[in-house]
């Protein structure tokens, strides 16, 4: 996704530009907003009918058309954009508005209705943002961009609501891991485009083992250190898989754009760090919320982990000059990363 938007072509002097990065988040936000309120309404609702068949087949078109929406002049396709997200929200919000009725419960019947009516309004201002009258892109981007971010954070102040209801939690982690994994497997074809016939760069195979480790720390977590089965709202996993695939995303593009020199160095390692940062410690705050019985993150955990970020941030700054030694060291620190991770929550769980 991120190569849509942060690709070559919009690299200036070696550097992305502020408006591409702000689209890039603003993109991303959408594709995991939609996400997440379609994963939350099967959590919760979905029945296997033949109404739910139809509208997931109606949602797989327009998610189609959206996605195709995506590239680097992203004001040359608001209009395709906006007009898809509205639609996809509207169409979420009716099978909300359905679930009002079929209600058993005054639970279900409550936050049924209150995300139907959020979808519907916010639909609404999208679709306004598309209509045919004298506004500047920046105005119509300004009004767009309040509205996803108010879809998207509004549910943090509804704990209670959704609390009553709480969230089939082992289905919750497996949707937002799957789509971990697509993300990764983007990934791994980004690599592609770093490798050529004729020229064989030892770089491509370090961006392979980078991108297998981000993934074993991923796993880890997932398969060992998280309490699948806890009762919860599952807010803070969801958020922070905003800021997981944030990570992901941008490491991927950035190492491809890093490998093929388009990038400025320093303006390299400053994003790129940040993007690891919102990784590790959006791992690390999973583990924390919603740990195994016997899984507990010391002050003695955090330190470790916090050390070799820090020697990480340290040694990318000294290496951003040589990509091929740039990507060596960073394998050394997953490597000692995982490692140490994978510890951690074994001996935690022999305890």
């Amino acid at each position: 996704m991120a190569e849509r938007i942060i690709g070559k072509k919009e690299v200036s002097n070696h550097t992305i530009p502020l408006v591409n990065l702000a689209e890039y988040l603003m993109m991303m936000l959408v594709f995991w907003t939609i996400w997440t309120y379609q994963t939350v309404y099967a959590n919760r609702f979905l029945k296997e009918d033949l109404v739910n068949s139809l509208f997931l087949i109606f949602d797989m078109f327009w998610v189609v058309i959206l996605s195709q929406s995506l590239n680097e002049h992203f004001a040359s396709t608001h209009f395709t954009f906006a007009g898809s997200t509205s639609i996809l929200f509207l169409s979420i919000a009716f099978q909300y508005y359905l679930q009002v009725k079929r209600a058993d419960s005054p639970e279900r019947k409550k936050l049924a209705l209150q995300l139907s009516v959020l979808l519907t309004v916010i639909s609404l201002i999208g679709f306004v943002t598309i209509l045919p009258f004298p506004a500047p892109y920046p105005m119509r981007f300004a009004i767009y961009a309040v509205s996803i971010f108010t879809v998207a954070f509004y549910p943090l102040f509804m704990k209670q609501t959704l609390t009553d209801f709480s969230t089939q939690f082992d289905h919750l982690t497996e949707r937002y891991s799957l789509f971990t994994l697509l993300l990764f497997g983007e990934a791994v074809i980004a690599i592609a485009q770093t490798v050529t016939i004729h020229h064989f760069r030892p770089e491509s195979v370090f961006y392979f083992v980078v991108i297998a480790l981000l993934f074993t720390v991923y796993i880890i977590n997932y398969e060992l250190g998280i309490n699948r089965r806890t009762k919860t709202a599952g807010l803070v996993l969801i958020h922070l898989h905003y800021f997981i695939f944030l990570g992901i995303n941008l490491m991927t593009a950035l190492l491809e754009l890093f490998i093929l020199k388009e990038l400025n160095t320093t303006f390299f390692v400053i994003i790129f760090d940040i993007s690891a940062v919102l990784f590790i410690y959006s791992m690390l705050a999973l583990l924390i919320t919603y740990p195994k019985k016997n899984t507990h993150i010391t002050i003695k955990e955090f330190t470790v982990i916090s050390a070799l970020s820090l020697i990480w941030i340290v040694l990318s700054v000294l290496l951003k000059n040589s990509a091929l030694t740039f990507l060596a060291a960073l394998t050394l620190i997953l490597i000692i990363l995982a490692a140490y991770w994978w510890r951690v929550i074994l001996q935690s769980a022999h305890k």
